[in-house]
């Protein structure tokens, strides 16, 4: 992920397109070469001067987008400078990630880790293990700033953090979900109205912050 490799415009056009057809709700594996070059803006064969295969187009514009969408929350997540602002600033990358076109793409790893269809896998393995690498290095970096104020127990493991974040991570999305589909027009629950969700979104926040720093420290 450090070394991403450097994509043309045309070819990141073609990611776009991709990332477009998914955000409509069309199926990974349903999707043609042609659908994917007309929501790029050009034609198929353009598409064919750059990938060889459909399955190529799509695992590049996979593996392009989790590591943009990455590298992003890294940055967003640094900003903070407490152990305790790091958690809030990433659960609000991870409520922002579920309205913004390109990181339903980066929960989707993190919940299956790799998107597979009935010729293979659609995530390049080694970007994957990139990928791994990489969040264990921001895990122990946040873990220093907590162990450093306090906030994390100096006995917890690397491991344990993982474990611990990435569960509570999971909890919160899956809590989140209902609440945030009111705001797209969908009614999960028949008295939940947008200013009621609003406030129960704000607790879930607080909620899995305290609970988390509990679990930790």
């Amino acid at each position: 992920m450090d070394e991403q490799i450097q994509y043309s415009p045309k070819q990141i056009l073609i990611f776009e397109g991709v990332m477009n057809l998914l955000q409509e709700g069309r199926p990974i594996h349903e999707l043609k070469v042609a659908e994917i070059a007309e929501a790029s803006g050009m034609g198929k064969s353009t598409a064919y001067e750059y990938f060889s295969s459909k399955e190529e187009i799509l695992r590049e514009a996979l593996t392009y987008h989790m590591s943009e969408n990455f590298k992003n929350m890294v940055r967003f997540v640094f900003e903070a400078d407490t152990f305790k602002g790091i958690l809030e600033k990433a659960l609000l990358y991870l409520e922002d990630s579920l309205e913004k076109r390109f990181t339903g793409i980066f929960l989707l790893a993190m919940s299956e880790h790799q998107v597979k269809s009935d010729k293979g896998h659609y995530m390049d393995p080694f970007m994957m293990e990139k990928m791994d690498a990489v969040t264990m290095r921001e895990l122990e970096r946040a873990m220093l700033i907590g162990k450093n104020e306090g906030s994390v127990a100096a006995d917890l493991t690397l491991m344990d953090l993982k474990m611990t974040v990435l569960g509570f991570f999971s909890a919160f999305v899956h809590e989140l979900l209902p609440l945030k589909s009111i705001h797209c027009g969908i009614k999960v629950e028949p008295d939940l109205s947008l200013e009621n969700s609003e406030e129960m979104i704000k607790r879930l926040h607080e909620r899995t912050v305290r609970l988390m720093l509990k679990t930790l420290g």
